[in-house]
């Protein structure tokens, strides 16, 4: 605590050197429509700033100093500053080779029946500092993050509409990121990766994703940016509570190479011990990103290669020491995880001769890791070690150290052509992927005499593979000026092998297996007026088994179970309303489920789950998304959802009673102050409602419904900006996940408890 309240004093008297300051502000607004401009660059002489997401600005100059005024798409302004608050208005011009083309996977308001919200830069900014991505999109409608270590660094975890990340399609610069064969996400291999993000779109339900792995829940496409305006060197420092800590150097090239070319790279790493014992973390990532443009043609190279090392129990902590202040954070070293994963994306646009618009996506992911752990008193039988001493010992006991490795790759492109006209829009193109997953298991370190001089072992090998081919078509009708109508027919085609060793005991299975769907979504959008738009959306979407549901993986005893594809119906209808100040969307959604995964983290096996198939689920809820800008000042922007997802199968024993871990209520709301041009605060609330551990909904273990209050303070001067964050100002108990294994036996996952970070950025 005491370090907690001399960092907040800290922050009070640097907050206070930073109101003591004289000079030029005011607003940067569109000379036509009024709206302010963020990113636009003020600078006098050797002096310079840029306008916050409301277009303010301030710089530290006496009066009667010139001002030029520099945002692309607009013309260079420059003005004698002879009042200490100013408003501008800048004209916007057309540039040519600058035209935006939008993807069909890409929502927009008013155009697109979708549910949808994007997380700009300036939001960025404001909420995330060192977590992971899970912990930042956890504000957003319909979104609820945990993670292992309980601080949101390490392995982490969200859901969209009560749907684990294995029914999300996460995207990297349209990049699909879900391993090919879990269908998991592993954010923990991405680290800092916001710092690097143009804006992040969240679609929910099937949404509009048009290729890549199925979106039930909805889908996440993180953008990167590498074009900036100004050539800089950004260095980050960042410190706080469970010894968490982040570096991270970024370059930016500005117009240093001319107007056509663009470079971008960054250094990081971050490391925190955890909330939890034994859950440290390090993650270290490169990216580099180049750009090039002309008037009919565009390319955009981005690289990012990420290392994580990862202790983590694995399991939650037992029921009846979670609100124990010092047992809650109990924990052993069950596995550590260590892990290596390169991305390389290229993003390819053409104009064409008709006026139509060529674009492609090709990449290559590569990955290698392993995760180890010290098992005690195993017998030779589950090693496969009595095949290779004397078949008289299988029950002979050892302790050794075991590595499970995996190596893989997937290549692929994702090309798209679109010809687009005043009434309406076609779209064609698809996705073809190829991936190789190899893995083996190694043992070493043995306690036991008989095996002292044998070294490392492999007592289990096999491999993976899969290709995948994606093809759709969306076509999109103006029929009158107000209403629009659109259509998508998607085809997907999985074909997966997987090919065992027979190495002792194991049986050396020779598996395949082919899955083939069709996929039809409709949709309409009905415009009113310049500020209220209806929506509305019917779709079917399907997908494959993972590889676990249909084998026990990454052993050689596994056994081969029967696996049926997911569907799911979805019908959306929303109202959209924008005007100057105020904006709200209005949410309606039912999803019916047929064969759908139930997925708990298995008491077994650390690093595997298990699976249930429920063959009919109904989930169904409102979704509110709004914001408020109240003066120039104060401004208020939240969420709220409220869901019931439940048991619907007519010989279900559970029908009526709720999925696990699904929240019948989230809300976030947030408000932000601006009381000087150099600082901002938020204070942000969020709710996560009541939850059931298990199918039967039993109340003495059920979650209680928990709230967090965040408080954050961003300062600037001149090049240097501090940010400081408390989270959990309220020090709450909270409980973000749980488990029933069955006999009485119930974890959950604990959250930190109140925390700090401080992170100083200064550009140079």
């Amino acid at each position: 605590m005491k370090s907690i309240v001399t960092i907040l004093t800290f922050a009070l008297n640097v907050s206070v050197v930073f109101t003591q300051e004289a000079g030029i502000g005011g607003r940067v607004i569109d000379s036509i429509t009024k709206e302010p401009i963020a990113e636009a660059n003020i600078t006098a002489g050797e002096k310079g700033t840029t306008t916050d997401s409301t277009g303010t600005f301030f710089l530290n100059v006496p009066l009667g100093t010139e001002l030029t005024v520099i945002r692309i798409g607009y013309r260079v302004y420059r003005i004698v500053a002879l009042s200490e608050e100013l408003t501008i208005e800048i004209e916007s011009i057309v540039i040519p080779g600058d035209e935006v083309h939008v993807l069909a996977n890409r929502a927009v308001e008013g155009i697109t029946p979708a549910a949808f919200s994007t997380l700009s830069a300036p939001e960025i900014n404001t909420f995330f500092t060192h977590q992971d991505v899970p912990m930042v999109l956890a504000t957003e409608p319909g979104i609820q993050a945990y993670s292992e270590s309980g601080n949101g660094t390490g392995y982490s975890y969200l859901t969209i509409r009560g749907f684990d990340q294995t029914r999300i399609a996460v995207m990297i610069d349209n990049v699909p990121l879900n391993d090919n064969e879990s269908h998991q996400v592993y954010w923990v291999d991405h680290g800092d990766i916001l710092s690097d993000a143009q804006d992040v779109q969240i679609q929910r339900g099937i949404g509009n994703s048009l290729y890549g792995a199925a979106a039930f829940g909805g889908s996440i496409n993180v953008i990167s940016k590498v074009r900036s305006d100004d050539e800089d060197i950004i260095a980050v420092y960042g410190t706080g509570s469970y010894n968490t800590n982040k570096a991270s150097l970024k370059y930016t090239s500005g117009e240093r190479f001319g107007e056509q070319w663009s470079f971008a790279g960054r250094l990081s790493q971050i490391s925190s011990d955890g909330y939890r014992n034994d859950h440290a973390s390090l993650q270290r990532s490169v990216s580099f990103g180049a750009e090039y443009r002309e008037r009919n043609v565009s390319h955009k190279f981005t690289a990012l290669l990420g290392y994580e090392n990862t202790d983590l129990m694995w399991d939650g902590v037992d029921g009846s020491d979670i609100f124990d202040l010092d047992k809650r954070k109990a924990g052993s070293k069950a596995f550590t995880d260590d892990f290596l994963q390169q991305i390389y994306a290229l993003n390819s646009q053409f104009k064409l001769q008709n006026g139509s618009i060529f674009h492609n996506t090709a990449y290559a992911v590569f990955g290698r890791g392993f995760y180890e752990a010290n098992k005690s008193d195993v017998t030779f039988y589950q090693y496969n070690l009595d095949t290779i001493t004397d078949t008289s010992y299988p029950d002979s006991t050892t302790n050794l150290l075991r590595r499970k490795w995996l190596s893989n790759s997937y290549i692929g492109i994702i090309p798209q052509w679109t010809n687009q006209t005043e009434w309406y829009r076609l779209d064609i193109g698809g996705e073809i992927r190829y991936y190789s997953g190899d893995h083996y298991g190694h043992i070493s370190d043995f306690s036991h005499a008989l095996l002292q001089n044998l070294g490392r072992f492999t007592y289990y090998n096999y491999t993976g593979k899969k290709i995948s081919f994606t093809g759709f078509i969306h076509y999109r009708y103006q029929l009158t000026d107000a209403l629009i109508l659109s259509a998508e027919m998607q085809l997907v085609n999985h074909s997966w092998n997987m090919d065992q060793d027979k190495i002792g005991h194991s049986i050396g299975h020779q598996l395949s297996a082919n899955w083939l769907f069709v996929n039809p979504k409709f949709g309409a959008v009905y415009v009113l007026n310049q500020h209220l738009s209806l929506f509305g959306s019917v779709g079917q979407t399907r997908k494959e088994p993972a590889d676990n549901q249909i084998i026990n993986p990454d052993e050689w005893s596994f056994s081969i179970s029967g696996a049926y594809p997911e569907s799911v119906s979805d019908l959306e209808a929303g109202v959209n309303y924008s005007s100057d100040n105020l904006y709200a969307t209005l949410n309606l959604y039912v999803l019916d489920l047929e064969n759908e995964i139930i997925r708990k983290i298995s008491s077994e096996e650390e690093g595997s789950f298990d699976y249930s198939a429920v063959p009919h689920v109904l989930r169904k809820g409102l979704e509110l998304d709004f914001g408020w800008k109240a003066t120039r000042s104060i401004k208020f922007k939240g969420n709220f959802t409220s869901s019931r997802h439940a048991f619907s199968g007519n010989s279900d024993p559970y029908k009526g009673n709720l999925i696990p871990n699904s929240p019948d209520m989230l809300f976030n709301a947030t408000l932000y102050f601006k009381p000087l041009k150099s600082i901002e605060a938020f204070v942000h609330g969020q709710i996560v409602g009541r939850r059931f551990v298990d199918a039967a909904n039993t109340d003495a273990n059920a979650m209680a419904q928990y709230q967090l209050l965040n408080i954050g303070i961003n300062m600037s001067r001149g090049p240097l900006q501090i940010q400081v964050r408390l989270n959990n100002a309220l020090d709450d108990l909270v409980i973000t996940h749980g488990a029933d294994y069955g006999s009485g036996n119930v974890v959950y996952w604990p959250g930190a408890d109140r925390n700090l970070f401080v992170n100083f950025t200064y550009t140079y």
